[in-house]
């Protein structure tokens, strides 16, 4: 984070990262983390990590051009960062728009706002049908109980088809409550 702060390019944490801060904290075997690059933004971004990472331009340029992701892994660690490429189009841009500042040890930290991460784990829970996300996404709403937008989480639900999902997710709530 404090690498791509310093080179200014913009980004936001998301996935299990996310689900530990604004939910229940779970294990996980990487670190996802939405960017807003450019092709002329390659050379920059290899440079930043490469030290430390094992980090491969052609994988940077295909991410960039299919839109989708691509990966450094620690050479020490082999902790493994996914770097998701910002969806262009009108939720990945408001996503990253509302993406937020939180303190994280004595840095502040740009993170997916805790609707955001509801719908996006909604959404890949409908895609994978794998029990984590609906648990990540169940997690966050009773955590943050009170304090979420719930007519923006419906109205991107909606916009998704995952208003089923996210109907789901309320009524279970109210009957925890």
């Amino acid at each position: 984070v404090a690498q791509l702060q310093e080179a200014n390019i913009p980004y936001m944490l998301t996935g299990a990262l996310a689900v530990n801060y604004h939910g229940i904290p779970r294990a996980t075997h990487d670190i996802d983390v939405v960017i807003l690059i450019a092709s002329t933004d390659i050379p920059r971004v290899k440079a930043l990590f490469e030290r430390d990472f094992f980090i491969d331009d052609e994988s940077i340029r295909a991410a960039l051009r299919e839109g989708s992701m691509f990966n450094a892994i620690h050479k020490d660690t082999g902790l493994k960062v996914d770097f998701w490429l910002r969806k262009d189009d009108a939720y990945g841009r408001e996503a990253f728009r509302r993406r937020a500042a939180y303190p994280y040890q004595d840095v502040q930290v740009l993170i997916a706002t805790p609707e955001d991460v509801i719908i996006t784990k909604l959404e890949w829970y409908r895609m994978s049908d794998s029990d984590k996300h609906y648990s990540d996404a169940r997690g966050i709403c009773a955590i943050q109980k009170g304090g979420l937008d719930t007519g923006y989480i419906a109205r991107w639900c909606r916009a998704k088809s995952l208003l089923d999902l996210w109907e789901g997710l309320r009524r279970e709530g109210e009957e925890d409550s």
